[in-house]
């Protein structure tokens, strides 16, 4: 190879690895947010945000203080969104399927409280 193909492959080189290198390449996760309100005063009590997991079999949990002596646990997987309650026997599951799909709202909460969830929301820091 002469010192002048050299030349013209390793600008060639050069220049490929520039445009595959435009910037910053990431995916942004998917997030789930959480919101918790006293349906009397319709203040919100708990807006939490959090992300969906990627890893097959990874699990994000969570427990929040909603008022006195009521917690709240949300448990995040790929496929779906599960918020219990500290003393209720039920729990409100949402498939991830269904959140992509638009926000949803649990058919039985404790009384005088509603919960709901909905995809895409900023983790603070």
């Amino acid at each position: 190879m002469t010192q002048s193909n050299r030349y013209r492959l390793s600008a060639l080189f050069s220049a490929l690895l520039l445009l595959a290198c435009d910037g910053q390449q990431y995916v942004s996760p998917d997030t789930v947010q959480l919101v918790i309100t006293k349906e009397s005063s319709t203040s919100e009590l708990v807006n939490r945000c959090n992300y969906v997991p990627v890893l097959l079999g990874s699990t994000v949990k969570a427990r929040y203080l909603v008022e006195d002596d009521l917690r709240a646990t949300l448990t995040v997987t790929r496929d779906a969104v599960t918020v219990g309650f500290d003393g209720a026997a039920d729990t409100f599951k949402a498939s991830t399927t269904d959140l992509a799909d638009g926000p949803q709202s649990a058919p039985d909460p404790p009384a005088g409280y509603s919960v709901d969830l909905s995809f895409g929301c900023t983790p603070e820091p």
